[in-house]
């Protein structure tokens, strides 16, 4: 899988989960929050994940995030 990097763009309160900005202005990527649950995410932040394609959308699996509290799930 090719790792992408994007910025927290903002909380979708009716989806209730995160979005990503991808860098290069594509698509923008949801991130569940059972997959990053880990870590401590704020809007701005730099993150490097994983795209993966789910009935809801394009989501992001984790690889790191710039405030990372502890190490993420294997990938």
């Amino acid at each position: 899988m090719k790792v992408a990097t994007g910025t927290v763009k903002s909380y979708e309160l009716t989806r209730g989960e995160w979005l990503i900005a991808l860098d290069g202005g594509e698509e923008n990527v949801f991130i569940d929050w059972s997959d990053w649950h880990w870590a401590a995410l704020s809007i701005g932040e730099p993150v490097t994940f994983q795209m993966i394609h789910k009935p809801k959308g394009v989501y992001a699996l984790p690889v790191s995030a710039s405030n990372d509290t502890q190490v993420g799930p294997a990938v």
